[in-house]
């Protein structure tokens, strides 16, 4: 029985193609986890300046990959995610706003107990 098999031309096409696909691929996961953070992005993360990965950094990164080359699909799978409680026009302006690294609020410092907060001595304790 005979076996056939593609010409060499087409398996070299295929298998360049699915090289570049696993490129560009790994380019963007690198891209996404491994580079530090550009001046640019860590301003508008608002990070100090020694901090190479500041917290929503990866965030920032997958929804500008998002935004950038399928938007109104991402948009709609989020509101899908979401069973419908968010629009798919709300979930474009959110995937935009972390895209663009608007800054969070900041988390609010925690409340000293009560007592902690005494100019005098600490080893005096209340009754």
């Amino acid at each position: 029985m005979a076996k056939l098999r593609a010409p060499l031309t087409l398996r070299l096409a295929f298998h360049a193609v699915r090289a570049a696909w696993v490129g560009l691929i790994l380019f963007i996961v690198a891209w996404i986890w491994l580079v530090p953070a550009t001046p640019m992005e860590r301003d508008a993360l608002s990070a100090p300046i020694g901090i190479n990965r500041p917290e929503g950094l990866t965030a920032m990164r997958i929804a500008r990959a998002m935004v950038h080359f399928a938007p109104e699909r991402a948009a709609k799978l989020l509101s899908d995610a979401s069973n419908g409680d968010i629009s798919p026009e709300l979930a474009g302006m959110l995937l935009r706003q972390v895209a663009s690294g608007a800054p969070q609020p900041p988390a609010t410092a925690p409340q000293p107990a009560l007592g902690d907060d005494i100019d005098g001595p600490k080893f005096i304790s209340r009754d």
